[in-house]
């Protein structure tokens, strides 16, 4: 089993699983729905497809929405099976002291929950999802054609999976802090050995930078990407209100691994970033007087087929891609 993975099965597991399409549901991505195709042999995992696809994937809400839809993924994404994971404000996924998640008797909807022990001596990280949504999204692609969905996953878990797969962690010695960040949200964890041993989940994502950025300036807030590029201004007064206390909170998770393992932290990874990279690194240099190292999801994975030449565009998205190869990746290691 894999040390981060979450993920749940809902149809009988293919006999070998060494070839997986992982996809991102509920992302809401203008370029389309994040999916990696990866494959597995002889210990050696290869990208074989990778692009944003142009499917309909609106997250149903509430069971009223969640109506049936089928999909058909284009041929280089027709893996025998397919890992799912879902970004939704429905979901939770949080350390247990009792081992059974937050309780649900108040809550309006059935969830679906699963829970592992990352590491010993620590509660169970609890997953848990609307049971209208699992069922949704599991029927989207269903058994009888390629792939058929064998596993369910939240986004963060997804992510931690795959980075606790990556050989950017193996370079490390397994003792790191990692950032993932998300639109609304970055989900913070702390390894030791490779195994999770601290997650938690902040209201602070690259949306709240954005955000800043178009009330500070007076920009229309599509356009704040691109005044994180240039150099008319400088904007780390703006942003670092937003990111100080994210990055006081990676301060508090690497004096808890060191009071755990006795160890100094002198790795700090961030995820997920497709823009302003060097305006974070020069911040957290200022905050923390610590090198970040910012990560691709393909780092230290061969290509084959359709990927060894990825249009420049998804190569520049491919930060984007994490949660949907982390997917795929927590299936292939629990294989």
């Amino acid at each position: 089993m894999s040390r981060v993975s979450l993920s749940s099965s809902f149809s009988k597991p293919f006999k070998a699983c060494s070839d997986v399409t992982g996809l991102e549901l509920g992302a809401g991505l203008s370029e389309g729905v994040p999916a990696v195709r990866l494959r597995k042999s002889k210990g050696r995992v290869e990208v074989v497809a990778a692009d944003f696809l142009d499917l309909p994937c609106v997250l149903p809400m509430s069971p009223e929405e969640s109506e049936a839809q089928t999909w058909r993924l284009p041929a280089p994404f027709r893996a025998p099976c397919a890992a799912l994971a879902i970004r939704s404000p429905q979901a939770s996924l949080c350390h247990s002291a009792g081992g059974h998640g937050e309780e649900t008797a108040d809550r309006a909807v059935a969830y679906r929950s699963v829970s592992r022990q990352t590491a010993p001596e620590m509660p169970p990280l609890v997953a848990s999802l609307p049971d209208f949504q699992a069922a949704w999204a599991v029927r989207l692609l269903p058994e009888g054609r390629r792939p058929t969905a064998c596993s369910l996953q939240i986004t963060a878990a997804a992510a931690m999976g795959g980075f606790a797969a990556s050989s950017a962690l193996a370079r490390a010695g397994g003792y790191a802090v990692a950032l993932f960040v998300f639109a609304e949200s970055t989900s913070l964890a702390a390894f030791q050995e490779g195994r999770l041993v601290f997650y938690r989940e902040h209201a602070v994502g690259m949306d709240h930078l954005r955000s800043a950025i178009s009330s500070e300036v007076g920009i229309e807030l599509e356009l704040a990407d691109s005044a994180l590029e240039n150099t008319l201004f400088d904007p780390v007064p703006i942003i670092e209100p937003v990111l100080r206390p994210l990055y006081r909170q990676v301060e508090i998770s690497a004096d808890y691994l060191l009071r755990r393992c006795k160890r100094q932290v002198e790795h700090f990874f961030v995820n997920g970033l497709t823009i302003g990279d060097e305006l974070w690194g020069e911040l957290f240099k200022r905050v923390m007087n610590r090198t970040m190292t910012f990560c691709s999801p393909f780092d230290g994975i061969g290509r084959a087929g359709q990927a060894v030449r990825l249009p420049e565009d998804v190569e520049k998205r491919a930060p984007l891609l994490m949660t949907a190869l982390g997917a795929a990746r927590t299936v292939l290691e629990d294989a």
